[in-house]
């Protein structure tokens, strides 16, 4: 006689959600994709290690946006990262991911400060990427 099993666990396809947990993980890899970046070259100017890091916080803290938006903005902003390791290789990837962020931004609040954070980021951002 063969026994059923049943496994609970997640994977990257299927992951199982309780609470926050989903939103945790991918905050970790973001994290670590955006450390593997170069620090600025400027002490008193964000490059796009500082300037990924404070969208990061601006995404996770902004209660505007639901839970899912929030998780796909960071997997978005995760490749972002991704892509910052070779810029010149990466614009289109990085011109989709901007265009992602401008398209969630019509859905929120004209005063959010996520939107605010990304009008003052959006330069260093663009100017790593070559354009």
């Amino acid at each position: 006689m063969k026994e059923n099993s049943i496994s609970i666990g997640s994977n990257e396809n299927s992951p199982l959600t309780v609470g926050n947990e989903v939103e945790g993980d991918i905050s970790i890899n973001v994290t670590s994709s955006i450390n593997k970046l170069p620090d600025s070259s400027e002490p008193n100017k964000p490059g796009i290690k500082e300037s990924l890091t404070l969208l990061q916080k601006a995404i996770e803290a902004d209660s505007n946006l639901t839970q899912e938006d929030k998780e796909e903005a960071l997997k978005q902003l995760q490749s972002l990262a991704e892509a910052g390791k070779n810029p010149q290789g990466n614009q289109q990837i990085a011109k989709g991911v901007i265009r992602f962020f401008k398209g969630l931004f019509t859905e929120l609040p004209k005063t959010a400060k996520l939107i605010e954070q990304w009008e003052k980021l959006l330069p260093a951002i663009a100017s790593f990427f070559g354009f």
